[in-house]
């Protein structure tokens, strides 16, 4: 039951954001751009299609939250296996850690990591 509503409310949210972002991109479009730029106006489908095609061109920033991150809610109320795994670290292991990810990201060679600014 508790499944069934999560998947019904994500693809309540995946029907109603768009929506949504419909109403206002063609709201914003017909009351200014055609206004200033004497462009003609667009209908809700085309302010829709708009908003997808900038999730596309930009990777999109609201859409994955419901499928990378699982819900909304759970962003919010649950910390995951990470919270309590960080938490369980020694001091030893978190400096591990935040070494190996400095590594990976490019970040060995800043000031402020523990080395000396000179070396740059």
């Amino acid at each position: 039951m508790k499944r069934t509503f999560k998947i019904f409310a994500s693809l309540l949210a995946l029907l109603a954001i768009p929506a949504l972002a419909g109403l206002g991109i063609m709201a914003l479009w017909n009351g200014i751009v055609t206004t200033i730029c004497d462009f003609s106006a667009i209908t809700f489908f085309q302010s829709v299609g708009l908003f997808l095609l900038g999730q596309l061109l930009s990777c999109g920033f609201i859409i994955p939250l419901f499928f990378g991150f699982g819900s909304l809610h759970a962003l919010r109320h649950n910390h995951g296996d990470w919270h309590d795994h960080w938490h369980k670290m020694s001091d030893e292991e978190r400096r591990e850690f935040i070494q190996r990810r400095r590594e990976m990201f490019g970040f060995r060679n800043r000031p402020g990591n523990g080395e000396d600014a000179s070396k740059e």
